[in-house]
């Protein structure tokens, strides 16, 4: 009740989910009470010692998932796909233009009411391969997964002319943030389970204590933030113009970023320097854990906990509370590191028109934006001698909590997860989940799950599978619901490549 309560409350949401998979995606994005397997050694490591499925071996290979919030949505699910690819495929002039009607659209959709920004998230998932097994209480497990992330938040002022209200002044906003990350990483997991009576429930509760320290391999890096705004006092004063600037990257984005403070020339920077190839270039290292616990009340009898047998001892009806936090830790950038920044500045210069095209992310176009505003001072032209030094920059981590009431043949889940930073993959916004599974035939289930916030499109999750004894496979996806009618607009689609229980 409580989560649903927060649902109605939250005034916006971004997914900052720490795993995309087929399970969680059709539940709505959540899983920190309700995963379990070699999946959880990247959410809540504690879940690797609950026994909810026959077997002590458990392992798979061939997970992914991907997420997109688009800018502006196509009908058809095949050039949403293709709109997926363009947010990762080097910039290309007129790719992106739109003419007055869908920049319309982009200002209905994306900045509701009085909204000044609109955030965006492009992500990949793909967890190449795992296994977990049982022994007594204690759980093991090893897992490799690569991770692909793009962020965008959007001011409003790119797209219209009008100010809007802001405290005691009337704004235009030309934010402009970009964070891309690619990060590979081998992770070891263990979990414990720990049993004791408790008086009140009059049962053999349990709790589950787990982590999972990994080590982490960063690819090209690009972190870019600029906020600027036309502030004015009411609608007859001048108006002045403040903005300030950051500006971090390696590997490819940094050499992109060198050629073009030399010939000024974007395309020409972006040509030399970006492909459709996916870089496997590593330009940073460094180290994490993920650490969660999980609280398990037994619902009904209890006799499978005096049962150490694997097959007479799985976890059926209960109650489970968890919380975890993932991606503790830091990551040192030391491959053609560039750092760029440029003070605050208050000035009078004139109205920048709207644009003509939509920013979509894409390789090399944050150079390329700010290389066609005419009136905007360019932030990476303006910005003193760059550095080339190393630097250190935090993993994407997130607090999560979560809850499932599981029934066996019904379970029903709520989530909360908060990024402590914003990155590629989490954003300091509070994200609610809520979803519900359920077995009408004991080896099928049927999952639905949604996400929803104030002033953004309803996300709703479905997915199902097949979970024999001895392997399983799952499939889900999250499409978007506009104006009270069901679309093609797919957000989301995830698979789970072959699961074996031994």
């Amino acid at each position: 009740m409580l989560l649903l309560l927060l649902m109605g409350l939250l005034p916006y949401s971004a997914v900052s989910q720490p795993v995309l998979g087929a399970r969680n995606t059709a539940l709505g994005s959540g899983g920190t009470a309700y995963l379990s397997g070699f999946e959880t050694t990247f959410w809540n490591p504690a879940n690797l010692a609950i026994n909810d499925r026959a077997g002590s071996i458990h392992m798979g290979i061939g997970h992914t998932g991907i997420l997109y919030e688009p800018v502006l949505s196509s009908s058809t699910a095949g050039d949403q796909f293709f709109n997926f690819t363009d947010s990762f495929y080097p910039y290309k002039p007129g790719a992106v233009d739109i003419n007055s009607s869908q920049r319309g659209s982009i200002l209905d959709t994306n900045y509701p009411g009085n909204s000044l920004t609109s955030q965006h998230q492009t992500r990949a998932d793909i967890i190449l391969g795992g296994i977990s097994w049982q022994h007594g209480k204690a759980a093991y497990s090893i897992a490799a997964r690569a991770r692909l992330g793009s962020r965008i938040t959007v001011g409003r002022g790119w797209y219209s002319e009008d100010f809007r209200p802001g405290g005691n002044e009337q704004i235009r906003d030309f934010t402009l943030n970009q964070k891309i990350s690619q990060l590979y990483e081998l992770s070891f997991g263990y979990g414990r389970q720990f049993t004791f009576i408790n008086g009140l429930f009059s049962s053999l509760n349990r709790l589950y204590v787990g982590i999972a320290p990994k080590i982490v391999l960063s690819g090209p890096r690009f972190d870019a933030e600029y906020q600027g705004r036309y502030l004015r006092s009411d609608s007859g004063s001048p108006a002045m113009y403040v903005d300030d600037f950051s500006y971090r990257t390696t590997g490819p984005y940094s050499r992109m970023s060198a050629d073009y403070r030399t010939t000024e020339d974007p395309q020409q920077a972006i040509k030399r320097r970006l492909d459709k190839r996916l870089s496997l270039q590593t330009t940073g290292i460094g180290l994490g854990f993920d650490f969660g616990f999980t609280y398990l009340i037994p619902l009904g009898s209890d006799l499978s906990l005096l049962n150490t047998d694997t097959e007479s001892s799985v976890v059926s009806k209960s109650l489970r509370i968890a919380f975890s936090v993932n991606d503790l830790g830091m990551i040192r950038n030391y491959q053609d590191p560039l750092s760029l920044s440029a003070p605050s500045e208050t000035s009078q210069i004139e109205q920048e028109p709207v644009k003509e095209s939509m920013f979509i992310g894409a390789g090399g176009q944050y150079l390329a934006y700010f290389d066609n505003a005419s009136a905007l001072p360019n932030p990476v032209l303006k910005s003193s001698s760059g550095s080339t030094a190393s630097y250190n920059s935090l993993m994407p981590t997130s607090l999560n909590a979560g809850i499932m009431l599981d029934l066996e043949r019904i379970s029903v889940m709520g989530d909360l997860t908060l990024g402590l930073n914003n990155t590629a993959f989490t954003s300091t916004k509070l994200t609610v989940h809520a979803g519900l599974e359920a077995h009408p035939v004991q080896q099928v289930p049927l999952r639905v799950g949604t996400r929803i916030a104030s002033g953004l499109p309803t996300h709703f999750g479905i997915g199902t599978g097949y979970e024999s004894r001895y392997w399983d496979f799952n499939i889900g996806a999250q499409i978007i619901l506009r104006s009270r009618t069901i679309t093609s607009e797919f957000v989301g689609g995830a698979f789970a490549g072959l699961e074996f229980h031994l």
